[in-house]
């Protein structure tokens, strides 16, 4: 009888460790993706607080030339990474060093500025498609009254 028994048990040993390796390969695969959506989220956040400081950085230098505050509003900037080359004044040197920013620190960066009597709309703009595929630009917005 006991050798019986052992006869109907061959290939059960297969079976467990044929579902044990499916089982480590479907938590392999669970950690990986995991991971994967660790590293695109944390590019994204990136590129958000990027966009975050530029827009600062360009209230701020309006604050405190906010006598020109009118010379700051500009159409729209996109493009290919551009060097700034500075200016002949503080306000032309503020939206060079913008658009600098803005295009060389952010993927397909784009931007403007918006001027309405003291209030300042700065938008940025930038592509995901490295990290999502097929997803919209993503925009940050801020609003600031100045003087």
């Amino acid at each position: 009888m006991f050798q019986r028994s052992a006869g109907r048990q061959r290939g059960v040993s297969l079976l467990e460790v044929m579902i044990a390796v499916l089982v480590l390969a479907v938590g392999v695969l669970g950690a990986a993706t995991l991971q994967l959506n660790a590293i695109r989220y944390n590019a994204s956040a990136g590129y958000s607080t990027q966009a975050s400081l530029i827009a600062s950085d360009l209230l701020d230098r309006m604050r405190a030339n906010s006598g020109q505050l009118s010379h700051y509003a500009t159409a729209s900037v996109a493009g290919e990474c551009t060097a700034s080359s500075g200016g002949s004044s503080i306000v032309l040197r503020d939206i060079a060093d913008f658009i600098e920013s803005v295009t060389c620190h952010l993927p397909r960066g784009a931007g403007s500025i918006a001027v309405s009597d003291n209030r300042v709309i700065i938008t940025v703009s930038w592509s995901e498609a490295r990290t999502q595929t097929g997803e919209d630009d993503t925009r940050f917005v801020t609003s600031s009254v100045v003087r």
